[in-house]
């Protein structure tokens, strides 16, 4: 018995034994076969394909500047035209010509629709002016921005500000917040008429309460008490001085300098401020209704010449039914001339000249007064 050595295994012996070696093997020669194939047929598809006739277009030719906007000229005359020479349809038995029929939508009265109501001539009033510089006078302002004018905000007490119920407390308990520091968010939570009206005097014979309301436009929204107007801006004097407001209102008439309370006047039970005059009033105001209180007399404040000085201008109707509104001012260290009875023949306040629109309705009421007093607009 002879002792050989074995024979070491074969290559394919060894490739046997490693099954997972042999699959990626197969695999791959699988994989290069197929690429193989596919790359071959599209090779020859590409070769084979009918080639593709291109035609090329020629550019249109550049036009000139003066020739392109002769033409531009040309295509708008001719739009025009066509359009200013539409011929309308005749027709000799107009019942017999059946047409369809239109809806035409009622007027909104949602507050994206709301318009003050006015004239476009001017008619006086506390707005003043004529209008001439856009939009339309009414009785409480223009409608459009004025110069020198307080911008006026109108309030209704009696819906919140989404016009869905009656707020828990009303003019006199907001009132009282308010003229603590004279800013506007404290009727935040009240209705706020969209539209602002710009006023440059505040002299207003006894009218029907829903003036107010519908010269904001929310006649249709508001019912005509419980409302106040704010009007708030700057205003001053040329050559300064010490001055104080002097006035009456049914109901409410209300100053503020510097968010200080200087003239409270109108009907008291009706005004929620501590502010008091110093002397009781004495003097009658214009001859427009026998309810219409006294003349009260403000506090004194100085103007430094030139110098923007914050003002408001609060006016309003609680109850309902009329209300009216006279705001004078007084210089210290002018003589005016007097009644009968006493009283000085005061300038009306005013933030712009009269217009004569303006003169003819302050004078109605033949009460004495001054038309040619200073302007205290700021522009």
């Amino acid at each position: 018995m002879s002792d050989s050595a074995p024979q070491p295994p074969t290559r394919m012996q060894r490739l046997i034994r490693r099954p997972l070696l042999l699959i990626l093997i197969g695999s791959l020669v699988l994989h290069l076969l197929v690429g193989l194939v596919l790359g071959s047929w599209k090779i020859f598809s590409i070769l084979t394909e009918d080639e593709t006739e291109m035609e090329v277009v020629a550019p249109p030719a550049a036009i000139e500047p003066q020739q392109r906007e002769y033409q531009m000229k040309t295509m708008r005359s001719q739009r025009s035209t066509a359009l200013s020479t539409q011929i309308p349809i005749a027709v000799d038995q107009p019942s017999d010509l059946n047409l369809p029929k239109i809806d035409v939508p009622k007027p909104s009265t949602d507050q994206t629709a709301i318009k003050a109501r006015g004239s476009a001539s001017g008619i006086g009033g506390i707005g003043g002016g004529t209008g001439a510089s856009g939009g339309f006078a009414t009785l409480f302002g223009n409608t459009s921005p004025l110069a020198g004018a307080l911008e006026g905000t109108f309030i209704d007490f009696k819906q919140d500000r989404y016009r869905e119920k009656a707020p828990q407390e009303g003019w006199m308990e907001a009132g009282k917040d308010f003229l603590r520091n004279y800013q506007l968010r404290e009727f935040r939570k009240f209705f706020n008429a969209p539209q602002k009206l710009y006023a440059t005097h505040f002299y207003i014979p006894i009218i029907s309460a829903d003036e107010a309301p519908r010269a904001f436009g929310v006649e249709t929204l508001v019912e005509p008490s419980q409302w106040v107007a704010v009007y708030q801006g700057q205003f001053r004097s040329e050559r300064g001085g010490r001055f104080r407001f002097v006035g009456t209102a049914d109901d409410i008439l209300i100053v503020g300098v510097k968010g200080r309370t200087v003239l409270s006047a109108g009907f008291t039970e009706s005004n929620p401020g501590k502010w008091k005059a110093d002397t009781e009033p004495s003097f009658s105001g214009p001859p427009a209704s026998q309810y219409l209180p006294k003349l009260t007399v403000g506090d004194w404040f100085t103007l430094a010449a030139n110098e923007p000085t914050e003002l408001t201008v609060l006016i309003g109707e609680i109850p309902g039914g009329e209300f009216g509104c006279y705001l004078f001012i007084e210089e210290k260290g002018v003589e005016y001339e007097k009644t009968s009875e006493g009283r000085p023949v005061l300038p009306v306040f005013k933030l712009k000249d009269f217009s004569r629109s303006d003169r003819e309705q302050i004078n109605r009421d033949h009460y004495p007064k001054r038309l040619d007093g200073q302007s205290f607009g700021f522009f």
